[in-house]
């Protein structure tokens, strides 16, 4: 088998030059403000570090070091403005999913300093002490919400409620989500047992040998010469090209299983008749996963191929 050298397609070159995988994605305040699960969170947060932080200053300002408020609650707030910060950002570049781990981590250790600085702060008899307290508590349960909301998957019950009422999110599918394989430049396993796999063009030059109608290189004897007076192999041995009539069953016989969400935005090659073009976050149907070009069919029923490292199965 040749080696994997290209795929044809200018849009997935940029890909493994690192315009893709690289997780890049805009940063827009609208994914704050279209989600009001963060918007709320993240002004309430806001909110009351202000109130701890216009308190603390108070405090400090009284003549009696034991009326001052103690020195980790500077650091809390230091320490509580970065967690609100970081938070902001993962939601505004869209990559919750991909740090929602380190947000679990940072916030969880937030509240650790926060009931601290409540339990140092709100049996005080000053005023200002006081309020800094109910700040504190509110930014100790913001970081208990967070902690609850980003420690769960995305399939459970409450965060797809939650999630449901943002107008940038997508609502996943009741299968579990698996990854995605990595393994691009690794020939495909053959298998002998007629299952559905992926078309492959004969513009593809060879690189992939699955195929839905046979298990030529290119799919049937003659499948790609319509058109062409280009003698090929094989094509003196009975076999005359199927008309778009005789595919046309063949095409609503595949069954679509598999439910892909696409993570890049795709432009298919004009040069390939086979391929389709999808934007990011569109949710795809699939018919097989096993090569690295996936048959899927678009909510409008245009079905083609697709590159398997711009999608995500959900």
């Amino acid at each position: 088998m040749p080696a994997y050298a290209s795929y044809g397609s200018p849009s997935l070159n940029k890909m493994e030059n690192g315009y893709g995988h690289g997780g890049r994605s805009s940063f827009s305040l609208g994914r704050i403000f279209g989600d009001p699960f963060a918007l709320s969170t993240i002004s309430i947060g806001s909110l009351a570090w202000v109130i701890a932080f216009v308190s603390s200053i108070l405090s400090a300002l009284r003549p009696k070091p034991e009326e001052r408020v103690p020195p980790f609650a500077w650091w809390t707030l230091v320490y509580m403005l970065f967690s609100i910060v970081g938070v902001s950002i993962t939601v505004a570049s869209d990559s919750e999913r991909t740090y929602h781990v380190a947000v679990v981590g940072f916030t969880a250790a937030g509240i650790v300093l926060s009931s601290s600085a409540v339990n140092a702060l709100v049996y005080s008899p000053v005023a200002a002490n006081e309020a800094a307290a109910a700040g504190f508590i509110l930014l100790s349960m913001i970081a208990i919400v967070w902690v609850f909301y980003y420690g769960s998957q995305p399939q459970a019950s409450h965060r797809t409620f939650v999630d449901s009422y943002a107008l940038h999110k997508e609502q996943p599918a009741s299968r579990s989500s698996r990854q995605m394989s990595n393994n691009y430049g690794a020939p495909q396993q053959s298998s002998l047992a007629p299952q559905p796999q992926l078309y492959t063009s004969a513009q593809l030059n060879g690189f992939e040998t699955s195929s839905p109608v046979s298990g030529y290189p290119g799919g049937p004897i003659g499948g790609d010469a319509r058109g062409s007076s280009i003698p090929r192999f094989g094509g003196g041995m009975g076999q005359t090209p199927t008309n778009d009539v005789e595919q046309q069953p063949q095409e609503q016989s595949i069954e679509y299983p598999y439910r892909a969400k696409a993570i890049y935005s795709y432009e298919a090659n004009p040069d390939d008749a086979n391929e389709i073009s999808f934007q990011k976050h569109d949710i795809l149907e699939v018919s097989d996963v096993s090569g690295r070009w996936w048959q899927a069919k678009k909510p409008n029923g245009e079905t083609g191929i697709a590159p398997s490292n711009y999608l995500i199965l959900l």
